[in-house]
């Protein structure tokens, strides 16, 4: 599977950089998933637990606030106040 660069931004800076196969997230519209070659996409994923797939391996992170995702050039970009959880 193709993969893309996932970056969570937080108000301190980059937490986490990685080159990723998918991410699946809530919206206020729904259930989206991310792959490599998406279209551009400007959406807030809503407060919850959110999935980044890497060779076969599920981690998952915890948003304690909506969050805005920003997805172009093959880039995820997660905008986030603070991340609960593991950062690796």
């Amino acid at each position: 599977m193709k993969k893309f660069k996932f970056i969570l931004v937080g108000i301190e800076g980059d937490i986490i950089e990685k080159d990723v196969d998918a991410i699946i997230c809530q919206t206020y519209l729904g259930e989206i998933s991310i792959l490599a070659n998406h279209h551009p996409l400007l959406t807030v994923v809503k407060q919850g637990e959110i999935k980044v797939k890497i060779d076969n391996e599920e981690k998952k992170y915890f948003l304690p606030f909506d969050s805005i995702l920003e997805v172009k050039d093959n880039i995820a970009k997660l905008i986030v106040m603070f991340l609960e959880g593991n950062k690796n």
